[in-house]
């Protein structure tokens, strides 16, 4: 239903380091109560409850998203140095497993979040946002798609480093 990216994104978009945005004069939030008044014609305070929760979520995520970028970084540097595959495979063990537990913790609190949502909404609510979220995300991804090939140098694509 709601999906990472598309939080991490807008997140991006606002540049929130580490926290989400609670006051209504900041963009993301007064961004989705529109979206959620708007679009999926929920009352303000409904709305609002939404918003509040969505926040807690967006910080929730983007902290273990830090921890996992952590981890990768730790991997590439692990992997690409010195040693034999037996060492690097000692080494990275334990990493390989804080990063599949982040990656469930990430998943679980996507779900959490997705059933405290609709938890405050009508069927019909839920419907629409789950279309507006899809909708807004194919909007990003678009926009994303024509940023990166209006800046040559980005990466483009998995295991390229954006060498021109």
């Amino acid at each position: 239903m709601l999906r990472p990216l598309l939080l991490l994104f807008l997140l991006s978009l606002v540049a929130l380091p580490g926290h989400a945005q609670a006051e209504e004069g900041r963009p993301l939030v007064r961004f989705r109560m529109d979206q959620l008044q708007q679009s999926v014609g929920l009352p303000e305070d409904q709305a609002r409850l939404v918003v509040e929760r969505w926040a807690r979520y967006d910080r929730e995520q983007f902290d273990r998203t830090q921890v996992l970028h952590q981890v990768r970084r730790k991997f590439n540097d692990i992997l690409l140095g010195p040693g034999s595959e037996e060492e690097k495979n000692a080494r990275v063990r334990p990493l390989l497993e804080q990063f599949v537990d982040l990656r469930r913790q990430q998943a679980d609190l996507k779900f959490r979040f997705e059933d405290d949502i609709r938890g405050k909404l009508s069927p019909a609510q839920q419907v629409r946002l789950i279309l507006r979220v899809e909708e807004m995300q194919r909007q990003m991804a678009e926009a994303l798609r024509q940023t990166n090939a209006a800046r040559p140098g980005l990466r483009q694509g998995p295991g390229r480093r954006g060498n021109p």
